[in-house]
């Protein structure tokens, strides 16, 4: 990359050679390669859309317009994810002198959507548990008790589940092969709970049953996705959750929130979700922080002494 200085040339200097300035500023400053992956993700399609312009040419409207374009065709978490990378940028050319009046200075960045994901909080997930353990006597609740923990302590979907097979399990490793969307290979872990339950599940599923899918029927054909679903809905009554749509997906986005709210790190999320793009991962990110918000409210250690 060769450095660029807008005084270099007679025109002004372009956006894609503001950009590349800009990804040089942040290499030098250390930012990580995922951040720079996402500035390049964010900043190239403005590009494209407008024509390359110089610098000097774009308009608050030419602005709005591409921004009203993503609203069009992305989700309100992506476009806000990306706006703000597409804000950084703009922001660091003019305090570098590339820009003399900033036009996306003139746009409100757009606010994230009210409506998250539904998630069970945690007297919730112990509710289910309890409720799944209770009936852990008999072949088929111990499998479908595997099976909620397997979901929550690995945010698998559920299509990936239902075709996990019994080589696709590592017990050394307390891992998982899953196959995900466009036939994607990925490992997934699990903790010492989990491993110790799977012995368990292995011990009782016996492999003189036909097939080799991890979690079978009694006869050894794969699960559906109805039977787990029908599952679901049958312990979420017995454990008195409401106000909650219980379901597989559910489980996986409860996963996948207590991984960031316990330190997790969003791009090993990524990684364990099987996410194409960091930007659909960030919604997890955005989720914990907002349940970090209420907690601090309810505990604010001034606002109680000093009440």
């Amino acid at each position: 990359m060769t450095p660029f200085h807008p005084s270099s040339v007679i025109n002004s200097p372009s956006l894609s050679q503001g950009l590349e300035a800009f990804q040089l500023s942040a290499t030098v400053a250390g930012r990580s390669r995922q951040t720079l992956e996402l500035y390049q993700r964010s900043v190239e399609p403005l590009i494209q859309f407008l024509g390359d312009p110089e610098l000097g040419q774009i308009t608050p409207g030419d602005l709005r317009g591409y921004l009203a374009h993503l609203q069009e065709h992305l989700n309100p978490v992506t476009v806000s994810i990306r706006w703000r990378s597409i804000k950084a940028c703009f922001n660091w050319l003019e305090n570098e002198g590339w820009l003399k009046d900033n036009p996306i200075k003139h746009i409100a960045t757009p606010h994230l959507p009210k409506q998250y994901p539904y998630v069970l909080s945690d007297p919730q997930v112990q509710a289910l548990l309890r409720a799944a353990k209770k009936r852990t006597a008999n072949w088929y609740s111990f499998r479908d008790y595997t099976v909620i923990l397997t979901f929550l302590d690995c945010g698998l979907r559920v299509s990936e589940l239902i075709h996990l097979t019994l080589t696709d399990l590592n017990a050394l490793r307390h891992s998982l092969r899953v196959i995900g969307k466009g036939s994607k290979e990925r490992e997934v872990f699990f903790g010492q709970r989990l491993a110790r339950v799977m012995r368990e599940w292995l011990s009782r599923r016996t492999l003189n049953l036909p097939g080799d899918t991890l979690f079978s029927t009694r006869q050894g054909y794969p699960l559906r996705r109805y039977n787990i679903v029908r599952m679901l809905h049958q312990l979420g009554r017995q454990a008195g959750i409401s106000g909650v749509r219980l379901s597989p997906h559910t489980l996986r986005h409860t996963f996948a929130t207590q991984f960031i709210r316990n330190g997790g790190d969003p791009f090993a999320l990524q990684r364990l979700l099987g996410h194409a793009d960091i930007q659909t991962t960030m919604i997890y990110v955005h989720m914990a922080g907002a349940a970090l918000r209420e907690a601090h409210a309810r505990a604010s250690p001034v606002d109680r002494l000093l009440s």
